[in-house]
């Protein structure tokens, strides 16, 4: 590789540019002032070398840097000379022009990822968060949802405010619930934002409980004995498949969407149980439910097909069930219970063993697989995890007594 000495100007560019076609290789000018010029054979920039006056942490001098400063069509070379003298008296003052050049495209950089709108992050928020359960898709859409309502989808973090925070309470002043989900995915959404070094503090945050959407009141509805034979006796209108689903979710006291995805890997027969991994439970752990002969009847395990759910409600082929409206209105038009929401079976699951037997609450609550924290209070909450699973049958077999005596043949 060529290193040739000389005052830089058009003729040396010319003639080293020739050179460099003839022998195929770099071709490198030094100008006096420490200019340099690397001429290859589809383009020719202007560098300069130096060293950062002092020593470093262990008494040696600074390795070299090279700070490439344009090239020939962008700079002449009186601009590129200029530009090594400042660049030199930089130095000279002890400054580090590389990493000073590196830290102002870091802060460029950093400002451009600030600058992003909400609409990009709700995307990178969507991957990282995954939307592999229903839970995690709820909470993507009030995040998204939120935001819209606010208006601010297409602007930067930086404009949620938590004064702009407070209009999600006014919003949906006439749906609470909503509004509360609202601003909690959001907030979470900020703490992402967070991490993700977009943003320095949660506006929500510095929202006043007055400001807060209110938790609604707790819904209090469940079935009398009477509404629960309603549920159970065979309807002529109702498909079947619904009607196997309605009774197993009168008998086991589980979440619509656990037991819509059970396949039959979950039933283990010797047992008698059926075990739902971490991953089909909406609060991320483990749970195992005593079966009993009437849930098994409904499970129909002669009908079983591998890699099949138990209950395919949807006729969208193996597809999961997402008509959940059309479910409700059939159940309410063939059983003339108006107010059938599959949810309240759990509440009455609840309300009628603690009215009619003598387990504790705890036992029963234990079958609902809420998480620990809400019924298991402070050092019980990090000692007991026992799962209870003889007291949990003697439950489930007094329930199914209780069905059998009052509602299947009352």
């Amino acid at each position: 590789m060529p290193i040739i000495k000389c005052t830089i100007d058009r003729r040396a560019i010319e003639s080293a540019t020739k050179q460099q076609r003839v022998l195929k290789q770099k071709v490198i000018l030094v100008d006096p002032s420490g200019l340099r010029l690397a001429v290859n054979a589809k383009s020719a920039s202007w560098n300069y070398n130096y060293r950062k006056r002092g020593l470093d942490y262990y008494g040696k001098r600074h390795p070299q840097k090279t700070l490439r400063l344009g090239d020939t069509v962008s700079m002449t070379p009186q601009e590129a000379r200029l530009r090594v003298e400042e660049l030199k008296a930089e130095v000279r003052n002890g400054g580090d022009p590389a990493a000073k050049i590196k830290h102002e495209a870091e802060q460029a950089r950093k400002e451009t990822f600030k600058h992003r709108s909400l609409m990009d992050w709700i995307s990178s928020y969507s991957e990282w968060l995954g939307t592999n359960t229903k839970h995690k898709k709820e909470e993507l859409m009030h995040a998204h949802y939120g935001l819209s309502e606010l208006g601010i989808l297409n602007s930067p973090p930086s404009s949620v405010t938590g004064r702009l925070l407070r209009n999600i309470t006014q919003i949906h002043s006439e749906r609470p619930s909503t509004g509360r989900h609202r601003f909690g995915a959001i907030s979470r959404f900020l703490d992402y934002l967070i991490d993700e070094e977009a943003l320095e503090r949660n506006p929500a945050k510095d929202v006043s409980k007055h400001y807060k959407p209110k938790p609604p009141s707790p819904r209090a509805s469940y079935y009398s004995i009477e509404e629960l034979r309603m549920l159970w006796t065979p309807h002529e209108t109702l498909r079947s498949d619904y009607l196997r689903f309605l009774r197993f979710m009168i008998v086991c006291p589980l979440r619509m969407s656990e037991a819509s995805e059970i396949i039959p890997e979950n039933i283990f027969w010797d047992e008698q149980q059926l075990r739902l991994s971490a991953k089909q439970t909406k609060n991320n752990e483990a749970f195992t439910l005593p079966l009993l002969p009437i849930a098994i009847e409904t499970l129909e395990p002669d009908n079983f097909e591998v890699s099949k759910r138990c209950f395919q409600l949807s006729s969208k082929g193996d597809a999961p069930m997402r008509s959940w409206s059309y479910f409700r209105k059939a159940i309410r038009r063939t059983t003339g219970i108006k107010h059938f929401t599959p949810h309240d079976l759990r509440r009455t699951f609840t309300s009628l063993m603690s009215e009619h037997s003598t387990f504790s609450e705890s036992i029963i609550d234990s079958l609902l697989n809420h998480k620990r924290a809400a019924t298991r209070q402070g050092v019980m909450r990090h000692y007991q995890h026992a799962k209870n699973l003889k007291q949990r049958r003697e439950v489930m077999e007094w329930w199914c007594d209780f069905l059998e005596r009052e509602v299947i043949n009352g």
